[in-house]
């Protein structure tokens, strides 16, 4: 099992940004599986602030979200894309990311 939390803009309990919200999550989770095995199971954490907008925010043409998974073992992430919705929710663009680069740990001795 793998953990998305994504980085998203405005989302409200039901919504268009959420139903692309979890198209998104969809082909992100499908896109890590090999060829010819079952999607991993997988929970959207949803890391954006909650705020209300105007109505034509509400009504987007289109949604990009930010997605990452971790490990459920390690807790590291393992993969990052970016998602691209059309106004219906439809992904229209899933690309990868490039990972962040770890953190190095400086040891300083006297």
């Amino acid at each position: 099992m793998y953990s998305l939390p994504a980085l998203s803009p405005v989302i409200a309990n039901a919504s268009p940004e959420k139903d692309a919200l979890n198209a998104c999550a969809t082909a992100f989770a499908t896109s890590l599986t090999a060829p010819g095995a079952a999607a991993p199971t997988f929970k959207v954490v949803d890391g954006s602030a909650h705020t209300t907008g105007s109505v034509g925010d509400f009504f987007a043409h289109s949604f990009t979200f930010y997605l990452y998974a971790n490990s459920q073992k390690t807790g590291l992430q393992i993969a990052r894309a970016s998602c691209s919705t059309n106004s219906r929710g439809a992904v229209v663009a899933l690309s990868p990311v490039a990972p962040e680069p770890a953190l190095q740990t400086i040891a300083y001795r006297q």
